[in-house]
């Protein structure tokens, strides 16, 4: 029996990388997946441009550098938490990824023009309440973390597989798992009902 390939959703740490170089480092993670030397048994969905850190034109300058590695390699980008960005037509940017708090405070006229704008919305979420609260809001997808330990949430107890499962139970689109995930426990969170994860770490330091 052929396993499905797993669903990831990259999500990046210019911080993580050799000398902070996230250009170098996608070009790098990309080039290994399509010469399948690395992640065989993924399909990379989606690029999350997640550098909470940095400013607007910061950020814009950013997404300009890694656009077109993307394009290259066929895979989507997601922004993330900049909704207002302004960007140039021709960039055909696939989705756009908020914190549940930015989620739910936008005014209803931006978060219909986003829905509009964008084929994918995501939105982080630690709850199944949050989880509910935003399918109904208009989310088309939630990152759920995070799930096992992870040096990025040090001290907080992680919430489980049961977490996965109670989600995947309750909610209509998929969920993508977060937190301490890497090839060798991949496949518990998948057969725990995620519709695919996030890995942001063990691909940062690769």
């Amino acid at each position: 029996m052929i396993m499905d390939k797993i669903k990831l959703n990259i999500i990046s740490n210019r911080k993580l990388c050799a000398n902070s170089n996230l250009k170098k480092q996608v070009e790098k993670i990309f080039s290994g997946y399509e010469k399948k030397i690395i992640l065989k048994n993924f399909e990379i969905t989606a690029l999350t441009l997640r550098e909470k850190d940095l400013d607007k034109s910061k950020y814009l300058n950013l997404v300009k550098k890694i656009y077109p590695i993307c394009q290259k390699y066929k895979i989507n980008l997601i922004l993330h938490q900049n909704y207002d960005l302004n960007l140039d037509e021709k960039y055909n940017i696939e989705g756009i990824h908020l914190s549940y708090n930015v989620f739910k405070s936008l005014e209803e006229n931006i978060k219909t023009g986003l829905i509009k704008k964008y084929k994918k919305i995501g939105v982080s979420i630690h709850s199944l309440e949050e989880a509910k609260e935003v399918e109904i809001l208009g989310a088309n997808y939630v990152v759920a973390g995070h799930i096992f330990k992870t040096d990025c949430k040090k001290g907080l107890e992680p919430r489980g597989l049961k977490f996965v499962e109670n989600l995947s139970s309750v909610l209509n689109i998929p969920v993508f798992a977060i937190g301490g995930i890497n090839e060798r426990n991949s496949q518990s969170v998948i057969n725990s009902g995620a519709f695919g994860l996030c890995m942001m770490s063990s691909l940062m330091k690769y």
